[in-house]
């Protein structure tokens, strides 16, 4: 018997790209060129978020995502090579993954049950307004496709 698997629906579901966020404008472009490649792709909204620097961070992000949406389920993904110090605990805790004194994250969450006025304090990171649905994927890592893309440079290299 085939196990049975949540109903997808491409109407209630959202992307959001979250990148470090850079002074110069190619990375905001390069990021924004990725959203719009993938959104040509798709039926899902694909939105941007950066961590820090560039707009809209993560918490505005997703709420132009979600506005005027029946989106309720948001898959946000760090586009970053590598984990590190944002993927781990800075994006987990504004997208309120994690609390504040866990080093746990919940790659699937939902904020229904989440106690709005815990662990918030003035100087912590925004976090988000969002009561759906968050899954939380790994950054792009060692993966075949990145390896591809590296040889391709090493090749353009050698071809100059």
């Amino acid at each position: 018997m085939l196990e049975e698997k949540s109903e997808f629906n491409p109407d209630n579901t959202g992307i959001l790209l979250i990148s470090h966020g850079s002074r110069l404008p190619i990375a905001s472009e390069t990021i924004t060129r990725l959203a719009e490649m993938y959104g040509q792709e798709t039926d899902l909204k694909v939105g941007v978020a950066y961590m820090e620097i560039h707009e809209p961070n993560i918490p505005d992000a997703l709420d132009i995502l979600v506005k005027d949406t029946n989106i309720d389920t948001v898959i946000a993904v760090p586009v970053f090579l590598s984990h590190g110090m944002h993927t781990t605990r800075d994006i987990p805790k504004i997208l309120r993954l994690k609390d504040e004194d866990s080093d746990e994250v919940s790659h699937h969450h939902s904020h229904e049950d989440h106690n709005e006025g815990s662990h918030h304090h003035s100087h912590d990171l925004e976090k988000i307004n969002f009561d759906g649905k968050i899954i939380y994927t790994e950054p792009l890592g060692a993966d075949p496709l990145v390896l591809e893309i590296i040889k391709k440079r090493v090749e353009n290299a050698l071809n100059q």
